[in-house]
């Protein structure tokens, strides 16, 4: 274990807080860099969970689920104290049913809608091997919770082709499973409480994700939200928010969680689609001793519709209150004066004690001290806002690994750019923790300590790049030969693979699961020009196990690059966006780290 509390020692010094002071609250009268530094004292172990899942944490987690399923109400009733307020489920079931329902501009959801839109989620399936998109789908037993999803499943599958061959393949040697539910499992948040997950059936799954993928285009039908750019659009409403005051933001305890089944029964109208939702979503859950929870909610984390069918719920929420109260949804420069990304939610100033009262008759409880509708702070989809500055502090998981730290310290630098305030304590002593790799700005954070040209000096290679070496995580791979359709014997070499399932070997190949890695000549005497291909899938790691690293040389014709901060660091083990430093910020940051690394001078 690391000396965490030598850590946090030094940097309350370098931040000059006390410890006293970390709880107190960023009010109005502090300074932009007081607000950062105490924001960054409050973040910086928040998430600190170094040894991964712990019994008592795990068991927090499942009491808050526990609490939360059978809090939602069998009989759910909206309960009106007024005249608006009983207007507003009228105006909300609008809303729902005409973003979900039939309309005549835009395609209802169909066996077409299942057939386009199917997938296999990242994580494991019940009964399957997860390894790779090919094993899970169409190498294993495809597990589901109702038969009625075995019909539509095949029906969908009439026109596919490949798709239809391969599933038939499939069900002659694995066959269909029948499993109770989703399986709840827990995944590291910090010391005090993990966060609930659930496995779903693989049938479930494909479903849920053609649900999900119908929905995402009824968001930017009805709504016009995009998930892919709504947390950006989330972020600039937030920094406004934070400077004139005339936005707030909202965010919720267990949103997820908190989609109760019967508030939707009777919300929704009846349609394919709410029947479809209905048959793929787990009735129960199956605890990690094996007993069973019957679910109140409609959904869970790890379903592959619960992002985008909450999204639409509080997007239909906050437009029935705006109907309500006269608010427009854009001022008079066209600019929107709400935004939904999930349960961040942002409203109007005038609407935020509305929203936030109709929310809770729906169900869901408003996470108070995360929510702001007053004051120079806001807080939405990972920048939080004093002024319109983002003093988002650093969030510390762990740092059993050298990689854990070299991303720590690369994280560190750039805040102290941001923000103008260096942390030489506490960076020297991540320092002595690490060997000193130093790399380009363009390499992810868990790779080594990024620093300027001017504070190393790499070789050239023959083309006259720059070479250094770096940290790499190890992806393990497995090589597959394309299948021999004539149905010949072909010789496979030694650590290849080959699938008896050569459809869904093709399917696999075509969305893009399996990338082809080169071709080689087929077989010494065959006259024919054909080919026999290799391709490598990526496999991914069990649940919790801890990435691999190995040290690799690498080389580029540029060193002071900076790259764009939503691509640099998707791959690294902390998963964090880059904080986006201004423009012509290059050389402080430079000088920042310069001034933090053990024997250098600027």
């Amino acid at each position: 274990m690391r000396a965490y509390a030598s850590l946090y020692d030094n940097l309350l010094a370098d931040l000059d807080v006390q410890a006293d002071e970390v709880d107190s609250p960023v009010s109005s009268d502090m300074g932009p860099i007081l607000a950062a530094r105490l924001s960054l004292a409050k973040s910086f172990f928040k998430k600190l969970c170094p040894l991964g899942n712990s019994k008592l944490a795990d068991t927090a987690a499942l009491e808050k689920f526990r609490s939360v399923n059978d809090g939602l109400p069998e009989h759910f009733e909206f309960r009106a104290e007024n005249e608006v307020e009983s207007c507003f489920w009228d105006y909300f079931r609008n809303h729902l049913n005409t973003c979900l329902g039939p309309h005549e501009s835009i395609e209802s959801f169909c066996l077409d809608s299942i057939r386009e839109g199917m997938g296999a989620g990242p994580g494991a399936a019940q009964k399957a091997d997860s390894t790779t998109f090919l094993s899970k789908v169409f190498e294993s037993p495809m597990s589901y919770t109702d038969p009625a999803l075995i019909r539509y499943y095949r029906a969908a599958l009439i026109e596919t082709g490949s798709w239809a061959d391969a599933e038939m393949l499939r069900f002659q040697k694995f066959g269909f499973v029948k499993v109770e539910g989703g399986k709840t499992f827990f995944a590291p948040k910090n010391a005090e409480i993990s966060r609930t997950c659930s496995t779903e059936a693989n049938l479930n799954m494909l479903v849920q994700k053609a649900i999900g993928a119908f929905l995402e285009t009824r968001l930017g039908w009805y709504f016009g939200i995009s998930l892919k750019t709504q947390p950006d659009k989330n972020r600039e409403l937030a920094r406004l928010g934070s400077l004139n005051g005339t936005l707030g933001t909202i965010d919720l305890v267990s949103a997820s969680d908190c989609m109760g089944l019967d508030m939707l029964q009777q919300a929704i109208e009846p349609s394919f689609l709410k029947t479809m939702l209905w048959l793929a979503r787990s009735e129960v859950s199956v605890l990690p001793d094996g007993s069973t929870v019957k679910l109140k909610m409609i959904s869970t984390m790890g379903n592959g519709f619960t992002f985008p069918l909450q999204t639409i719920i509080f997007a239909s929420a906050v437009m029935a209150a705006y109907d309500l109260l006269g608010v427009k949804p854009v001022d008079m420069s066209q600019r929107p004066q709400w935004g939904v990304f999930g349960d961040d939610i942002i409203v109007h100033s005038r609407a935020y004690n509305f929203v936030c009262r109709m929310l809770s008759k729906l169900g869901f409880q408003v996470n108070v001290g995360k929510s702001f509708n007053t004051g120079p702070f806001r807080e939405s989809c990972g920048h939080d806002y004093y002024l319109g500055l983002n003093i988002r502090g650093v969030y510390v998981k762990s740092l059993e690994t050298h990689q854990q730290v070299y991303s720590l310290i690369n994280r560190l630098n750039r805040w102290s750019t941001l923000h103008g305030h260096m942390l030489p304590r506490t960076i020297g002593l991540l320092h002595s923790w690490v060997r000193d790799i130093r790399i380009p700005p363009s390499e992810a954070d868990d790779a080594g300590i990024h620093v300027p040209f001017s504070a190393t000096m790499p070789k050239l290679d023959a083309k006259y790049w720059f070479q250094y070496r770096c940290y790499q995580r190890k992806v393990r791979k497995s090589d597959f030969m394309e299948p021999d359709f004539d149905g010949d014997a072909a010789f496979i070499p030694p650590g290849f693979k080959t699938t008896e399932n050569e459809h869904g070997f093709a399917v696999s190949v075509m969305g893009g699961y399996i990338r082809r890695r080169e071709i080689a000549l087929t077989k010494p005497g065959d006259s024919s020009w054909n080919h026999e291909y290799v391709f490598s899938a990526s496999m991914r790691d069990r649940t919790g196990a801890r990435p691999r690293y190995q040290i690799v040389t690498r080389a580029l014709p540029w060193w002071d690059y900076w790259p764009d901060p939503k691509m640099a660091n998707e791959n690294t083990e902390d998963n964090e966006w880059r904080v986006d430093l201004p423009v012509g910020s290059y050389r402080r940051w430079g000088a920042t780290v310069v001034a933090t690394l053990p024997n250098s001078t600027v």
